[in-house]
């Protein structure tokens, strides 16, 4: 009975946008790796396909489980989280970074992971504190306690694109939980200085915090003349895209498909559609992302408790700013990351996290408050009394 009412509820819209995006990058992995093993054209589309059956499952079981209980276990959430976060920094590190813990049939990267658990985690604080009249500084700083930990252990994997993901889609939840706009200027400066900081000061007095790969990839985008691999990648990227017109050139050994662009089924993936479907087919990528995010969007206000549109509001955070900051890395308007495409992207982790959040956001919509009474806003429903222990408020902060 529930089974049978939670799918009918499910957003098949959003549903179906992801599985055209999960489609379409399939064939862009597909296309771009033929040449990459000699004998053996399908050996990356082969794991491709396994890493997206994993995360469709994780993501339909996500949308089957009732996001109430998570409060229950946000202790277990929270410590297996840090504790994966630090058990990674033990491994050797893999072209500088130390982000991956490897596994019998793939490697798993727990800063992906976090990703979607610490979404679930600030979301029942902020809404604890939200309850509780706490607003400005102090919400804030409780959501700066509990994420400054993973972030932390992020930053010094080294990982900086995932550190800025964590920020915006912890940034995304607070301004829905109301945080004024000037504190979110304040934190805009703070960000800045920092940036000055990091890149600047630090290293004139013979403290860098960043490796050296990260500091070429921030050159490389200030001076992309500068013939850095990191700019010779950047350059490659734009020369696909832009070769493929409005139609594209179609699938077959080019920019692409060849060697002349690094990284074209992981980072860069998007310049394979930008190549082989061209502007078309680009622009067909991006509306299907903006649909996603539409509705994804619905959900935030339809939310039947305040935690739950949270949670919507970190999941619409996630996918936008990897989005933006993917795509505007391949096009050159902003440095090279390593922040992967959502759901095109080659990859295990980052595939199960993002289906996963996809899974969380449709168990949301499909629990969401549709006949509510008209004056009553979203801001004021969740103002109930607990009746529910899986409901009871949590202080871990």
């Amino acid at each position: 009975m529930i089974f049978g009412l939670a799918i009918r509820r499910f957003d098949w819209i959003m549903v179906a946008a992801v599985l055209l995006l999960l489609a379409i990058g399939e064939r862009a992995v597909r296309t771009s790796t033929v040449a990459d093993v000699a004998g053996d054209p399908g050996f990356f589309v082969r794991r491709h396909l396994i890493y997206l059956a994993m995360g469709v499952t994780l993501g339909a079981v996500a949308a089957f489980v009732d996001p109430r209980i998570y409060r229950r276990l946000f202790w277990i959430i929270y410590c297996a989280s840090l504790a994966l976060l630090v058990i990674v920094l033990g491994f050797s590190a893999a072209r500088g970074s130390q982000r991956w813990i490897p596994l019998p049939f793939f490697t798993l990267q727990p800063s992906e992971l976090s990703k979607a658990t610490m979404i679930v985690c600030l979301s029942i604080i902020v809404a604890d504190a939200v309850r509780r009249g706490t607003r400005g500084w102090r919400l804030l700083l409780r959501a700066s306690i509990l994420m400054g930990p993973p972030f932390g252990l992020v930053f010094i994997q080294p990982d900086l694109g995932t550190s800025l993901v964590y920020i915006f889609f912890t940034l995304t939840i607070l301004v829905v939980a109301g945080l004024q706009g000037r504190y979110v200027a304040i934190l805009g400066t703070a960000a800045g200085l920092l940036v000055i900081l990091v890149l600047g000061v630090l290293p004139s007095i013979g403290l860098p915090l960043l490796r050296p790969y990260q500091t070429e990839r921030i050159t490389a985008f200030l001076d992309p003349e500068g013939g850095s691999p990191a700019a010779y990648q950047a350059q490659q990227a734009k020369i696909a895209i832009g070769s493929g017109g409005m139609g594209g050139r179609g699938a077959g050994i080019s920019q692409t498909a060849g060697s002349f662009l690094p990284e074209h089924h992981t980072d860069f993936v998007f310049a394979v559609v930008g190549e082989n479907r061209g502007f078309i087919g680009s622009a067909i990528v991006m509306l299907l992302y903006l649909l996603v995010l539409w509705r994804i969007g619905r959900i935030i206000s339809r939310a039947r408790v305040l935690e739950e549109s949270f949670m919507a509001a970190g999941v619409f955070g996630l996918v936008m700013t990897q989005v933006t900051i993917n795509v505007g890395m391949t096009l050159g308007i902003a440095p090279t990351t390593g922040i992967p495409l959502p759901f095109m992207t080659y990859g295990g982790s980052n595939t199960l996290t993002n289906l996963a959040a996809i899974g969380l956001a449709l168990a949301i919509g499909a629990r969401s408050v549709v006949d509510e009474t008209p004056d009553a806003t979203w801001q004021e429903r969740p103002r109930r009394t607990f009746a529910d222990p899986l409901e009871a408020p949590v202080d871990p902060i």
